[in-house]
């Protein structure tokens, strides 16, 4: 049986040479998502084998595009492909679901190896991060700790963060999650309250830090 791919990535020319990599080795690339939100989108629609999940995206980042798509699709796979080899975020992309983790710079030498192995329903780590993990270490020096209120941060909230952070407009942001400016400014506040923010700048800061949005 034909393997069925989806490519989340907002890089074209990642997305047309992961693409071009997989149909010739037999994949079917069913689409391609230039954002989480529209991965979401999509993999509910087309609930393909694999999503091919970009971490750093605009609107909706993969950590919690994942999250979403494992509760909606849950027989569907995800497999990270990030710059980052910071723990802190592979823990994350694990701990919302994804089957696999792959760095951007070795992406089109494993790809196929990690798709086959996440089909046994194994997992799959680029042998460096497995090397790091095995070491105890983190690729990334100075990795920042969130303080453990940051946690309390609900997955909708931090949707509303990352809109924020990306510098959109509270009326923006009510039409894109399709709820009443009233309920954003809410999340706002909710935000601001539990952080102990209370400025766009603090709270981009913020995101930048926990890899909610990335200074790609």
């Amino acid at each position: 049986m034909q393997v069925k791919v989806l490519i989340a990535d907002d890089h074209a020319i990642i997305r047309e040479g992961l693409k071009t990599l997989l149909e010739n080795r037999g994949i079917q690339v069913m689409d391609i998502a230039k954002n989480g939100r529209e991965a979401v989108e999509k993999a509910i629609k087309l609930k393909p084998d694999i999503v091919m999940m970009d971490i750093a995206m605009p609107d909706l980042n993969g950590v919690d595009a994942t999250a979403k798509i494992r509760e909606e699709v849950p027989h569907t796979r995800v497999i990270a492909l990030s710059m980052h080899s910071s723990k802190k975020i592979i823990d994350k992309m694990f701990d919302s679901g994804a089957s696999g983790y792959i760095l951007k710079e070795s992406a089109f030498d494993e790809i196929y190896d990690a798709i086959q192995e996440v089909l046994r329903t194994n997992f799959y780590l680029t042998p460096s991060i497995a090397r790091m993990y095995a070491e105890g270490q983190d690729m990334d020096p100075g990795t920042w700790e969130a303080p453990p209120q940051f946690n309390n941060v609900s997955r909708k909230e931090r949707e509303v963060l990352q809109l924020i952070a990306e510098g959109q407009k509270t009326r923006d942001i009510a039409e894109t999650l399709g709820v009443s400016i009233k309920t954003v400014e809410t999340h706002r506040r909710n935000i601001m309250k539990k952080l102990n923010i209370f400025s766009v700048a603090g709270l981009t800061k913020y995101a930048i830090l926990e890899g909610i949005i990335t200074l790609e």
